[in-house]
This record gives C-alpha cells, sequence and structure tokens, in this order.
C-alpha cells in the first residue's frame, strides 16, 4: 500500500501542476500576463490561493515554467530540422525560420503573450534560462556548420563561431516583442533576407 501511495501521489500533483499551467496560459493570453494575479489563477483551477502556492511559489514562477514549455517546443524543431535529409544551407534555414514562425504562429494567436518575454528579461532566473536555451541551440546549430564544413558546403573555418555568427545575425527575429512591433506579416520576408546573407557568408568564407 506504500509503494502505490508513493507513485501516485506525485503523478496526481503533476496532473495539478499542469492544469495550473493550463489555466494560466489561457488567462495570461486573454489578459495579459500583468493583469492577471494569483487569486485568478486559482479561482480558474477551482482552488484557493494558498493551495496554488503548494505547486508555485509565485505567479513569476508559473510564467517562467510556461516560457520554459515554449523553449522546449523549440529545441524539438531544432532537433527535428538538425535530422533532415538534404545540404547544410537548408538545415540551417530550417532550424531558424521553424523557431522564428513558431513563436510567430504564438503571437498571432495570443498577442499578448508577448507579456511573457518582457518579464523574464527582468529576472536573473529568466535571463539565465534564455542564455541555457541558446546555447542547447547552438550546439545543434554548430553540428549543421560542421557537416557543411565537412561536405565542402561551406568555407567557414570554425563551426562553433560560424554558429554564434548566425544566432547573432537573426537575433532581432527571436526576441518576441521586437518582432511584433516590427510587424508579424513582414517577419518572413525579412528573415529570408536576412538568412540569404547569412548562408552566403558562410559559403564564401572567412
Amino acid at each position: 500500500m506504500q509503494l502505490t501511495d508513493q507513485t501516485t501521489i506525485p503523478r496526481a500533483a503533476d496532473e495539478i501542476r499542469e492544469t495550473i499551467i493550463a489555466k494560466a496560459m489561457e488567462l495570461f493570453a486573454h489578459y495579459g500576463y500583468n493583469k492577471t494575479n494569483i487569486g485568478d489563477i486559482a479561482n480558474s483551477c477551482g482552488m484557493s490561493p494558498g493551495n496554488l502556492y503548494r505547486y508555485f511559489r509565485n505567479k513569476q514562477s508559473i510564467g517562467l515554467f510556461v516560457v520554459a514549455e515554449h523553449f522546449r517546443e523549440e529545441e524539438g524543431m531544432v532537433h527535428c530540422a538538425q535530422q533532415l535529409d538534404g545540404d547544410a544551407e537548408a538545415r540551417v534555414r530550417a532550424v531558424i525560420t521553424s523557431c522564428v514562425m513558431h513563436t510567430v504562429g504564438k503571437l498571432r494567436e495570443s498577442p499578448k503573450i508577448v507579456e511573457l518575454a518582457e518579464m523574464i528579461c527582468e529576472t536573473e532566473e529568466g535571463i539565465a534560462m534564455v542564455g541555457e536555451h541558446i546555447s542547447r541551440c547552438h550546439e545543434r546549430l554548430a553540428t549543421i556548420v560542421q557537416d557543411g564544413i565537412d561536405s565542402g558546403e561551406f568555407k567557414v573555418k570554425d563551426a562553433a563561431v560560424a554558429a554564434r555568427a548566425v544566432q547573432m545575425g537573426t537575433k532581432f527575429f527571436v526576441v518576441p516583442f521586437a518582432i511584433a512591433r516590427h510587424g508579424l506579416d513582414q517577419v518572413e520576408e525579412d528573415l529570408k533576407i536576412t538568412l540569404d546573407l547569412l548562408c552566403a557568408g558562410l559559403r564564401g568564407g572567412d
């Protein structure tokens, strides 16, 4: 009986956390992160604020969890793009484009979630999370660039440096509040122009 309790209680807690996240995301999307409070989230989940604090320490921790889920989705897309057949340039383009357009799609569905991006830039924990996400994506991108170097497709010498240059060159497109203000309908075309130039640099070498 004790073993059963130990295995079912964590699963139940995970389900409650998932419910809290789902309800919080609905509220963030509708009212915005800033106008949503813990009481709103608790009421939406049919629990008291005190009970909600058993699962998340504050609203910010819920927001960070939502962003972390978004990053996991993006990293899954990067992994899939990395595994595509075809030349290295096509895979570099697929990695960057899939992540950017994923964010564009989210912003079109729920424009107010841009407030989550602003929130994570104001906290040390959020900034650290962004840095870790960028590092993981960099590793996968560098692997693709190295494939291009090995095949003779790319003429650059250092895959890690080249991958970092690609990330820096497309940095604007991964900042949600920047592209939201730029205009979502313009993002795909401007990203293509940017990637054309960056990929020409990869092919031409340093």
